[in-house]
């Protein structure tokens, strides 16, 4: 049966229970998402703390390289949870935490969502501005807009933007990290493992 635009891109079950049914879509389907969740401007400017700190870069990237990996094959296995069992992964901690007690970790959930959010809107604005000059509040309210649209529309449009942005964050970073090694000037120390 053909689904209707309505039917196709607005979220209608929110954290509930999605039937067998209504399950589609692949375990890759999720990098997508995990990836361009992650890999923005809010990243990088974290990821360089250790160096401006005074840590060694081919140190610290082994660090950041190891805590992903391990922190990815533990959310991996999480993640593949929900095609299984039809519900988000906030829901999932239910069995472990009780109906209750996951409201713990939903309102500590909250709180980094929000403050996650917060310092990724200013950083994307001060970025605007920084290249395009214009208006810090405007730019914020421009992308609170959009994220907000996306997230009311739902699953597939969701799934359909991270995958497109997961791409294009790929190329980017890409020539971030090229044009990065082309310009900066790193003394040898940087790339010792002897530090």
């Amino acid at each position: 049966m053909q689904k209707t635009l309505g039917e196709r891109f607005i979220e209608r079950r929110s954290i509930d229970y999605i039937p067998l049914a209504e399950r589609h879509g692949k375990v890759w389907h999720l990098w997508p998402v995990w990836f361009s969740g992650d890999a923005h401007l809010a990243t990088v400017a974290t990821g360089i703390v250790g160096v401006a700190l005074g840590g060694n870069l081919a140190w610290m990237t082994i660090a950041v390289v190891l805590g992903s990996a391990l922190g990815t094959f533990f959310m991996a296995f999480h993640s593949t949870q929900g095609p299984q069992l039809g519900l988000p992964q906030m829901i999932q901690s239910r069995p472990q935490f009780g109906y209750v007690g996951a409201l713990l970790v939903w309102g500590v959930a909250l709180i980094c969502y929000i403050g996650f959010n917060a310092f990724n809107q200013v950083m994307a604005a001060q970025t605007v501005h920084s290249l395009y000059g214009g208006d810090n509040v405007i730019t914020m309210l421009v992308f609170t807009v959009l994220a907000v649209s996306i997230a009311a529309l739902g699953y597939d449009l969701i799934h359909l933007a991270q995958r497109w942005v997961a791409y294009a964050m790929i190329v980017v970073l890409l020539l971030f990290t090229v044009m990065a090694a082309a310009r900066l000037h790193l003394d040898a120390a940087q790339l010792s493992l002897g530090r």
